[in-house]
């Protein structure tokens, strides 16, 4: 019961977080992780009732999928996107337990334990590599402890409103983590330990991250500074016509004079997503990086021409 119903809550989250005004990104994975290990557990509750190895290899690649979403969560939190090297990297985790079903048996998504009480495992589809290489698949429980790091550095380097985001995420993500990773390393001797832990850990993790990506109310003053020129309007400037609607809005945001932390406010986006806008709107407009032009005023300039 306890292995359907946390991707239950993941589930959940994501689809009532938008009711919630939680960011899309965010909600999109969450919900991406509670269905893929519901998947998993279904195709190895197949792969146990036919001792299918096939099956058993392709629940683990779903499973494992499922944690290797919380790179690019970690990453892009809370409204994306995240870079691309997140996703290679989740993609590059799901062929550790490809690799480990070729190579020697492997325990088995769901528990089930034999006539002398060991736990079940099903054999390889072909032993085709060195059995060290199934010993070792065991390092895909490190992604939750990843996802984990990844936010503790953003949060080091984050302004102080992303730190408000990411206190409560980070803290049910790591509780979450070690528990896994304890889990992973002392199973079975802890078993009955570790999963009352993640019974108790795992619903906060949905919870404290669709919470976080909620937008934040700002005073009225501070809404007031960024009452940005209308993007409606289709502008004359062609090359401000070639921006996309999102540079469009970062761009109105300049010409109203925000700063990129007010943008990424407003926007309910990341800073570094705002500095990746600005560079293609100077790279769009054509302004080089020159001492003697300010390429923002020369940009909001070409703004305020185009829509006036």
């Amino acid at each position: 019961m306890a292995e359907v119903l946390i991707p239950l809550l993941f589930v959940l989250a994501g689809v009532l977080g938008p009711l919630w005004q939680a960011a899309r990104f965010t909600t999109l994975l969450l919900a991406a992780v509670g269905l893929l290990h519901l998947s998993g557990l279904a195709m190895s509750l197949a792969a146990l009732e036919g001792e299918n190895a096939v099956l058993h290899t392709g629940s683990q690649v779903l499973f494992v999928a499922g944690f290797a979403a919380l790179l690019p969560l970690a990453c892009g939190y809370p409204s994306g996107p995240a870079p691309r090297w997140s996703w290679l990297a989740g993609s590059a985790a799901v062929l550790v337990p490809v690799a480990s079903g070729f190579s020697d048996a492997t325990p088995t998504v769901l528990s089930r334990a034999d006539a002398a009480g060991r736990p079940s495992t099903l054999g390889p589809i072909v032993a085709a590599l060195p059995p060290e290489v199934a010993a070792s698949s065991g390092v895909v429980f490190s992604l939750p402890v990843l996802a984990a790091a990844i936010l503790m550095i953003r949060l080091l380097r984050g302004d102080r409103e992303l730190r408000g985001r990411l206190t409560l995420p980070l803290a049910a993500l790591a509780a979450f983590a070690v528990i896994i990773a304890v889990a992973a390393l002392l199973r079975p001797q802890a078993e009955p330990l570790t999963t009352t832990l993640f019974l108790v850990a795992s619903p906060l993790v949905p919870v404290a991250l669709v919470a976080g990506s909620r937008p934040l109310a700002r005073p009225l003053d501070d809404r007031s500074t960024l009452s940005a020129p209308s993007v409606d309007a289709t502008p004359a400037d062609p090359r401000v016509q070639a921006l996309s609607p999102r540079e469009r809005e970062v761009l109105a945001l300049m010409a109203a004079g925000a700063s990129n932390a007010a943008i990424a406010r407003e926007l309910f986006i990341s800073l570094s997503a705002v500095e990746k806008h600005t560079t293609a709107i100077f790279a769009k407009l054509g302004l080089a990086s020159e001492p003697q032009t300010h390429r923002r005023v020369s940009a909001v300039v070409a703004y305020l021409r185009a829509t006036n």
